[in-house]
């Protein structure tokens, strides 16, 4: 396949992922009011004040669930996209490798996503709304939105250190070894991101972000020496 027909196919998978991520937001959009009044209740557990602070604000709120939830029940359709881009240069062991672990990738996604929104946001928010001591909250619907979407996409993104790491372990592009020498920098960017990304003046929800990512990231560690061993008993063979 020349260059011109790679570019073409990447194109026309760029506008079916397009189209369906549009489509979803559309479907999402109708109800979205809703679950933002869900997810209000759910991460203060009292009377806080939504509050919209420009005529834009409800939209662009009700645009940015409707987007989040539309990218994540999509995710497994994105992914398949990229797969049967990639798949005419992949050989066959490492196929049947990716049909595993893609699966296994959106669940770890899945996981940390939850892990934020049910547990450690809620914990986060209820700190600030018992730090009012007596004064009543006004908080903006759209920064409030846009600040649990940052920290459950880091959540998300962090669980899926394991499934990138044996992949790129699989296709030979790195080892364990290497892993081990890149730990200490990977959790330091990874604990600025957090103080950047989280809202917890408290420095709780940082470190449970690091310890998250530590753990995941040691996990890794070893499924990268599993996927070292697999590659050297098929090149043996």
């Amino acid at each position: 396949m020349e260059l011109t027909e790679h570019i073409a196919e990447l194109r026309s998978r760029l506008v079916r992922i397009v189209i369906a991520l549009v489509a979803g937001l559309v479907v999402v959009f109708n109800f979205s009011d809703k679950l933002i009044g869900m997810l209000w209740k759910h991460l203060f557990h009292t009377d806080i004040a939504m509050v919209a602070f420009s005529p834009t604000e409800w939209i662009m709120a009700r645009l940015a669930i409707s987007l989040a939830v539309a990218f994540v029940v999509l995710y497994p359709y994105i992914i398949y996209e990229i797969y049967l881009f990639a798949k005419p240069g992949l050989y066959e062991h490492e196929r049947k490798f990716l049909r595993i672990f893609l699966p296994f990738s959106y669940v770890l996604f899945l996981v940390g996503v939850s892990l934020a929104l049910f547990i450690i946001l809620p914990r986060v928010y209820g700190l600030f709304v018992r730090g009012y001591l007596g004064a009543k909250p006004f908080l903006s619907v759209k920064k409030t939105l846009y600040g649990v979407f940052k920290v459950a996409l880091v959540f998300g993104l962090a669980f899926q250190i394991p499934a990138l790491s044996a992949v790129a372990a699989r296709l030979g592009l790195v080892n364990a070894k290497w892993l081990k020498e890149k730990r200490i920098i990977v959790y330091i960017a990874v604990f600025l991101l957090a103080t950047n990304v989280t809202l917890d003046f408290t420095g709780i929800s940082q470190l449970i972000v690091l310890a998250a990512v530590i753990f995941m990231y040691e996990v890794s560690i070893h499924v990268a020496k599993l996927m070292e061993k697999e590659r050297m008993i098929e090149n043996k063979n």
